[in-house]
């Protein structure tokens, strides 16, 4: 009797996997954002979804992603220099959204920017 419900288990078990991206609106789309001494840089624009950004810290300094736009904000803990984080966030179509670092008076030196999601 195991045996034969044994592959049954399995099946569902595949199945059940193969709808998650859908009950969850799909994958994530990674978006790579470069920080370097008073400047961000996205990798892309990003579509409307689920958007995991990979920041790589390339500077010598500590520095901090924030985003915020459609009601939403988010942030990624201090980056050492040579490190990376990552944060995600459900953009959605047509929606402004500004990032930053705010550590000290980075984002006046010009580690700021923005986009529309498309």
């Amino acid at each position: 009797m195991l045996k034969k419900l044994l592959p049954i288990g399995v099946l569902t078990l595949a199945l059940a996997a193969s709808l998650v991206p859908l009950a969850t609106g799909g994958p994530a789309q990674t978006v790579r954002v470069s920080a370097t001494s008073y400047k961000l840089k996205l990798s892309k624009v990003p579509k409307a979804g689920l958007v995991k950004f990979v920041v790589r810290n390339s500077s010598g300094d500590t520095h901090d992603f924030w985003i915020r736009g459609g009601g939403k904000s988010v942030r990624t803990p201090l980056i050492a220099p040579g490190r990376s984080a990552s944060v995600s966030l459900r953009v959605k179509k047509g929606v402004v959204y500004r990032f930053w670092c705010a550590v000290d008076d980075h984002a006046r030196e010009g580690m700021l920017g923005s986009f529309r999601a498309r």
